[in-house]
């Protein structure tokens, strides 16, 4: 309908600029023309729309629209801890006695060593851990009850109802 006015507008544009009418005025006669035009294309087609008597009726039905996101669950930190164990070792140690014997009259100095224990630790590698992620795909099965829209027909009185499929 609109385009029909905008189209009878510059109908009257033209019009008054050959017959030297005021713009405006010939704008609104011309729209005027337009719309008695259009008007009249809409009854005739409103007329061939009740000749067919045909109504539809749209129907809707509800769908599911899955997306997914990542969210954070937990996480997991990893480091070195230290632990303390007591540990027993045993150790032979070796040292010298002096033995003297009786009878003699001399006297006689030897030095006498012992074997002392030096402990010392330096670090040994154990092991070697890897830290990896990787990713796991499971299914989940989700239920949902859905909407869905289908006609229903009421009769009234004695009317003939005929149902066709497409």
């Amino acid at each position: 309908m609109e385009n029909y006015i905008i189209i009878g507008a510059i109908i009257g544009s033209i019009i008054g600029l050959v017959t030297v009418i005021p713009v405006v005025i010939t704008i609104r006669r011309g729209a005027f023309i337009k719309g008695l035009f259009s008007r009249q294309l809409n009854k005739n087609t409103l007329q061939t729309n009740d000749i067919k008597n045909k109504h539809t009726l749209e129907l809707k039905e509800e769908q599911l629209d899955i997306k997914k996101e990542r969210v954070k669950i937990g996480e997991v930190k990893i480091r070195k801890e230290v632990v303390e164990d007591l540990k027993t070792i045993t150790v032979p140690i070796k040292r010298e006695e002096m033995v003297i014997e009786a009878g003699s009259e001399e006297e006689f100095r030897i030095p006498l060593k012992e074997e002392e224990i030096e402990i010392s630790k330096h670090p040994v590698q154990l092991a070697d851990v890897s830290v990896t992620k990787k990713q796991i795909e499971h299914i989940e099965e989700i239920t949902k009850k859905l909407k869905k829209e289908v006609p229903s027909v009421e009769v009234k009185g004695d009317v003939d109802v005929t149902e066709e499929t497409k």
